[in-house]
């Protein structure tokens, strides 16, 4: 197969090199905004620099890729321009991009020496051009219990004041944290709270990609804890949760996270993060093979949108990383996902947006089984009582048992890159949609109340979905495809 056998029709992908974290996400001035972390000349080059690759659209169906906009090369982010978030100044009439940028200095090992995490800003008119680089925190405003890795700024105005939200890992323990500062500004930072989970026993060494979340009244605290992949083995099959080696998901928050992490009165003078989240109330964002980094923007037609990076880095707690067959290019973003929450359910629910609905072509019924041509549709299933098995091909199942536990399993561990299962705790499922898309797989249960999404690596032209589901209706829609034009190569 070639490189652009594998190449996604629904989902963004780069024309070469890799892509990896969404970062600055966000609308302005009618064009949405999805950088990400971008080695333009990898996999070719190990040592390629990363930066943040520019993603442009006007209807979330048409993008132009823009290439490198922030990009190491300045005492601020020499070795790398990390991820980061976007802020809206409306006061100014600006987007605001904050980022981590990394230095390396020394013979540190970059955990406890050696590494430098500056908190760098820079600001744009239009979304595209960039003024300058300025470090806004540097390493003498943590706090002394941080290790080297402090970063990802998440950026948002709240009753008058800016508030940052900063992952970050403790030298002591290893133990993942979140902190948090405030700013009148955006310029000048004072640390303001910080917070971490009750237990001991860390819930993860590094806190990443922390965010602010808010929905129907209530606020969610977003984070992708770093080295959770034996969590479900505590946890028995009733909850099955943190499968892959770093994951993705949020908690719940009574009242507001300001208020959660001005809580903490120590501050800069404490000795540890303050212990105040549950671990137990964590929920996945995706219980699938792929999806880290999340980041949410919030459109300007009120939409909260969450986008994340479909692939994962593996080590010896998982499997070996996997590499797929393309040889140019590496990475894909999941298509936008709409939140909603579900008081019912007491969950986020996530959905495709409009956009990508208005994709579809005409619906085509069919009864158990279908061969999808050119490997890319939307299937819907609806109208499910019991139990049942969906198969992909002859290398990838979903079944739905009778203990109340949902089964992600490749049958066909050439297709996995040895990845084998994953589960999600579903004791009645009554809708499934699946977008296909080449390489990729986004299964949303119950109207997004659970999502699996993974990379596959299927050689056939087509692909057969059959199913034992008894289901009132079953359609599959033809899809157009989302057009990306290079304007740049990287």
């Amino acid at each position: 197969m070639s490189n652009d056998s594998w190449r996604p029709k629904l989902h963004i992908a780069p024309y070469s090199g890799s892509i990896s974290d969404p970062n600055g996400l966000c609308q302005f001035k009618g064009t949405y905004h999805f950088f990400c972390q971008n080695a333009p000349t990898y996999p070719g080059d190990f040592d390629s620099p990363h930066g943040w690759g520019h993603f442009a659209t006007r209807d979330l169906v048409h993008y132009v890729f823009l290439g490198c906009h922030i990009f190491p090369g300045s005492p601020a982010d020499a070795d790398g321009s990390y991820s980061g978030g976007a802020y809206i100044n409306e006061d100014a009439d600006e987007a605001w991009f904050y980022y981590t940028g990394n230095i390396r200095e020394g013979d540190g090992d970059g955990t406890t020496s050696g590494r430098l995490a500056n908190q760098t800003l820079m600001r744009s008119y239009n979304g595209i051009n960039m003024e300058g680089k300025e470090i806004v925190l540097d390493n003498s405003g943590y706090p002394a219990y941080c290790s080297c890795h402090v970063r990802d700024p998440k950026v948002w105005k709240q009753d008058g004041k800016l508030h940052m939200l900063l992952g970050a890992r403790t030298l002591a323990d290893s133990r993942g944290a979140i902190m948090m500062y405030d700013s009148d500004d955006g310029y000048a930072w004072e640390m303001s709270g910080s917070v971490t989970n009750l237990e001991e026993k860390p819930f993860g060494y590094m806190w990443e990609c922390p965010d602010r979340i808010v929905l129907g009244g209530k606020e969610f605290l977003s984070t992708c804890p770093q080295g959770m992949c034996k969590a479900i083995e505590s946890q028995g099959s009733t909850r099955p949760t943190c499968q892959n080696v770093h994951a993705a998901g949020y908690f719940p928050v009574d009242g507001t996270i300001v208020d959660l992490l001005h809580l903490d009165t120590e501050r800069m003078d404490a000795k540890a993060p303050r212990a105040a989240i549950d671990e137990s109330t964590f929920v996945d964002w995706d219980y699938g093979f792929d999806f880290y980094a999340c980041q949410t923007l919030v459109a300007e037609d009120g939409r909260t949108m969450l986008v994340g990076w479909m692939s994962l880095p593996h080590d010896e707690d998982d499997v070996r990383a996997y590499d797929n067959p393309t040889e140019t290019w590496r990475g894909v973003l999941t298509v936008p996902r709409v939140l909603t929450y579900c008081e019912k359910c007491g969950r986020i629910l996530q959905a495709p947006p409009a956009e990508i609905d208005a994709l579809r072509g005409d619906a085509q019924t069919f009864d158990g089984s279908v061969t999808l041509p050119k490997k890319c549709a939307d299937v819907v299933l609806d109208g499910i009582e019991g139990k049942g098995t969906i198969k992909f091909g002859d290398f990838l199942e979903l079944r739905f048992e009778e203990d109340g536990i949902a089964k992600l399993e490749f049958t066909d561990m050439t297709k996995s890159g040895d990845r084998k299962l994953r589960q999600a705790p579903i004791s009645d499922v009554r809708k499934v949609r699946i977008l296909v898309d080449t390489s990729v797989l986004e299964i949303f249960v119950n109207d997004g109340c659970y999502v699996f999404g993974t990379r596959f690596f299927e050689e056939s032209d087509t692909l057969t979905i059959s199913h034992d589901l008894k289901a009132a209706s079953q359609v599959w829609y033809p899809m157009d495809e989302v057009e990306v034009n290079y304007l740049v190569s990287r």
